[in-house]
């Protein structure tokens, strides 16, 4: 039955890749084949933040209070993983949470991380109303489904500042100080936190150390792809 109707649907409400532009199937939810194979995954540095080590030493977390246990980027953020991206968070493409859950549980399998509960980095309700969705939410809520733990919103953002982009490294970790809160509290439970893209750890760090101060065992945190920071100021 589900065949018959993505054939309608393919037939009605033909759909193109977003990379090549070449005709696809409802099912395979904007992107074709060969342009989602050419999503690589990104190079591992720090075990801690995914940044890259100059003489043992991590070039991002080293320096500064880091609290999260593990972190890295899924992807680079370019190339196919960056259209995908731009058409998911700008122009509302929803069905894309598909393609890029797909990415982290395959990235999640090789990591090995042994998780209780999966959570997003939140968005204040005014930008949720706006886009519709809340990115990292919906790619979470089908993570979870996909290892089998719970989906739990613990956290919530209540102070709607100054977009990240705009910001050099140290003002983005200053920018997230107030900007989110813990909603209950955790006993000893290991987070698995996802946000979409990560650029200098800035948020999902901050939101590690809130999560900690309100009782979680450890905190696993991963992202969409990763984006160098010259790339948001230009």
């Amino acid at each position: 039955m589900r065949q018959l109707v993505d054939i309608v649907f393919d037939y009605f409400f033909p759909s193109h890749c977003i990379a090549c532009g070449n005709p696809i199937s409802v099912k395979d939810h904007h992107v074709c084949i060969r342009c989602f194979s050419t999503i690589q995954p990104l190079e591992r540095g720090c075990k801690r933040c995914g940044g890259q080590l100059v003489n043992n030493a991590c070039s991002m977390c080293s320096m500064r209070a880091w609290y999260l246990d593990m972190c890295f980027a899924v992807s680079d953020y370019s190339g196919t993983m960056k259209e995908m991206l731009v058409k998911y968070k700008f122009y509302k493409w929803r069905r894309l949470y598909k393609k890029i859950s797909e990415l982290l549980y395959a990235a999640l399998l090789d990591a090995s991380w042994d998780v209780d509960v999966v959570t997003a980095v939140p968005m204040a309700k005014s930008k949720v109303r706006k886009r519709g969705f809340n990115q990292s939410e919906l790619v979470a809520k089908d993570v979870a489904q996909k290892i089998r733990k719970s989906y739990v919103p613990l956290l919530k953002e209540v102070r709607v500042w100054k977009t990240q982009k705009d910001l050099n490294y140290v003002d983005r970790f200053l920018n997230v100080l107030g900007r989110f809160a813990v909603e209950g509290k955790l006993a000893g439970e290991r987070i698995l936190l996802i946000d979409d893209v990560y650029t200098t750890g800035a948020t999902l760090n901050e939101c590690a150390r809130l999560l900690k101060n309100a009782g979680a065992g450890k905190v696993f945190g991963i992202a969409f792809a990763k984006k160098a920071l010259h790339d948001d100021l230009q």
